[in-house]
């Protein structure tokens, strides 16, 4: 189908702005325990997606269990990487190395799905790449351990989106019911030790609760807009489009958290467009 690619675009440029809000809010959350926002997150995911599938009355049977427990063995993974470089770092740094998930996919989809990445998709990706660098400029100031657990989080993100291609025959509803799932149990188990090692409860004000639903919603409709994507098209190529995520995060910044850009941001920007 001629329009599968255009549509796959469509769903990942949707998946790419929740993800870049969910990145935003969870980093202005960062006062409450990132465990704790990790599990949050995969929760308001799992009952968002149980709520969707009841609504449209669709199958949450699994036929291929092997791939589906893979993908969300990587996502749970990397979801857990993603919130502690979210709370760690800063917003920019962490995109751009959260970022490196389509690089990551072009090799994993050759290596695994034999899907031969065109020139032209690898020019876009090394310029992306390029892009990146000017516009985050990405640094280790904060210790070099979260910086390699940001970049932990783009090749993991990058196994479950390879793992999302071979299970294109699956509802979306049916993987995102999973991975949230296996995330929610998992997570749980690292907030709950993560409290009784602090000793501490968190304190959650009105305002913040708000955020963690926001934050809950935005994932459950990136997850299942980027989902849907990878089923309609090869997996390089729907990656690359996610580029688009640290533009997005950009504004985000500029307007959220009142960082400008600079001259090198902008050279960023039109190596990235």
């Amino acid at each position: 189908m001629k329009s599968a690619p255009l549509r796959a675009v469509g769903f990942m440029l949707l998946g790419a702005s929740s993800f870049a809000a969910m990145n935003a809010i969870a980093r202005s959350l960062r006062e409450l325990p990132w465990p704790t926002l990790a599990f949050a997150r995969a929760l308001l995911g799992l009952l968002a997606a149980l709520a969707l599938a009841r609504l449209r009355g669709v199958s949450l049977r699994v036929a291929d269990r092997r791939v589906m427990w893979q993908r969300s063995f990587f996502g749970t993974v990397s979801m857990l990487c993603t919130f502690y470089a979210l709370t760690h770092m800063p917003l920019a740094d962490a995109t751009a190395l959260l970022n490196t998930t389509p690089l990551w996919i072009a090799a994993l989809a050759w290596f695994t799905l034999r899907e031969r990445v065109s020139w032209r998709v690898s020019v876009a990706l090394a310029g992306a790449f390029a892009g990146v660098i000017f516009v985050e400029r990405p640094g280790f100031g904060v210790g070099r351990l979260t910086g390699l657990v940001a970049l932990a989080a783009g090749a993991f993100g990058a196994a479950a989106m390879v793992s999302l291609r071979r299970l294109s025959n699956e509802t979306p509803e049916a993987v995102v019911v999973h991975f949230s799932a296996v995330a929610s149990g998992a997570l749980a188990l690292v907030s709950a030790a993560w409290l009784a090692r602090h000793d501490a409860i968190p304190h959650v004000s009105p305002s913040q609760a708000l955020g963690v639903v926001a934050m809950g919603a935005a994932a459950t409709v990136g997850q299942l807009a980027i989902t849907r994507a990878y089923a309609l098209d090869t997996a390089a190529r729907v990656g690359a489009v996610g580029w688009v995520q640290v533009v997005i995060a950009l504004a985000l910044d500029a307007v959220v958290f009142g960082h400008r850009p600079e001259a090198t941001v902008m050279t960023g920007i039109a190596a990235l467009l």
